[in-house]
């Protein structure tokens, strides 16, 4: 089994020189970096070219290469725009002189005050009332092909609790819906920008699976191959990672071989505190193509 750092030292940059960060390796046994670590990473480097702690509230980015795993990347940050409520940061993902990762974020002062209006919370079991995530990942190795349990020996900085886990098994098309409660396996400090990039890197975890579901394809299928093309996360209200919050998404549209999801992530209280949306490649491979 292999234990990720705590997220507080996946976020712990290094200072290069002004407006450059250095973000720590991290090797999870995947081909690939994982998208929600150099999505929050960013963040993070965006986060600490801002006066003020001024709180992000929305985040674009295109995923431009797959990252080497167990190497480190390089967060460049360049100034957008500093006004008086709103200031914006581009940063570039760098592995090797290579972009990664195209980001950019913008942050607002937190003295804007207006109505409160939202979604409403759909039902879900309490994470109480669901499996632990141990029991819930025996479970489910133990029904899945022996080609796929690998992605499952991994104990990731999040803790996972999906309302349905049957949906993984089901082999036809299927409602596209998803519900996932989630949350920081370790309590973080009181920054809402720490917290923020905590979101960051989970969303990367749920929505394009509800694409899957959407299909007769099986996320077990060792021809499909998938990958974050495009991610965006609005957050509207503050939020604590390190406390249970409810991912509920769904699929937008499969079509031209890319998922279209999207998401809303709601506190354990009923707020919504944050809309994700994302695209991924989703391409079935033909049998014996490289």
């Amino acid at each position: 089994m292999t234990v990720l750092p705590p997220l507080t030292d996946i976020l712990d940059l290094e200072t290069v020189e002004e407006g450059v960060f250095l973000g720590p390796p991290v090797d999870d046994g995947r081909p690939r970096v994982f998208g929600g670590q150099v999505l929050a990473q960013a963040l993070a480097a965006a986060s600490f070219t801002v006066e003020d702690g001024w709180p992000c509230h929305s985040l674009h980015s295109y995923f431009l290469r797959p990252g080497k795993p167990g190497r480190p990347v390089y967060y460049e940050v360049t100034d957008l725009r500093n006004a008086k409520r709103f200031c914006s940061r581009q940063v570039l993902a760098i592995q090797r002189d290579e972009p990664i990762l195209q980001f950019t974020a913008s942050f607002q002062s937190d003295d804007g005050q207006s109505e409160s209006v939202q979604l409403t919370a759909p039902d879900a079991p309490h994470p109480n009332e669901l499996p632990d995530e141990e029991t819930t990942r025996d479970r489910m190795r133990a029904r899945m092909p022996e080609h796929a349990r690998d992605r499952f020996n991994t104990t990731w900085p999040i803790e996972i609790r999906p309302t349905d886990d049957s949906q993984w098994f089901e082999s036809k098309a299927q409602p596209a819906e998803r519900r996932v409660w989630f949350r920081c396996r370790d309590q973080l400090p009181d920054y809402p920008n720490l917290h923020r990039c905590a979101l960051t890197y989970s969303s990367d975890m749920f929505a394009l699976q509800s694409c899957v579901m959407a299909t007769s394809m099986s996320p077990f299928d060792p021809d499909l191959q998938m990958a974050s093309l495009d991610h965006s996360v609005w957050f509207h209200r503050e939020l604590r990672a390190d406390a249970w919050l409810l991912f509920a998404g769904k699929c937008v549209s499969v079509a031209n071989g890319r998922g279209l999801a999207s998401g809303h992530v709601f506190s354990e209280g009923g707020e919504l505190v944050a809309t994700i949306a994302q695209e991924g490649l989703m391409h079935l491979a033909s049998s014996g193509s490289e």
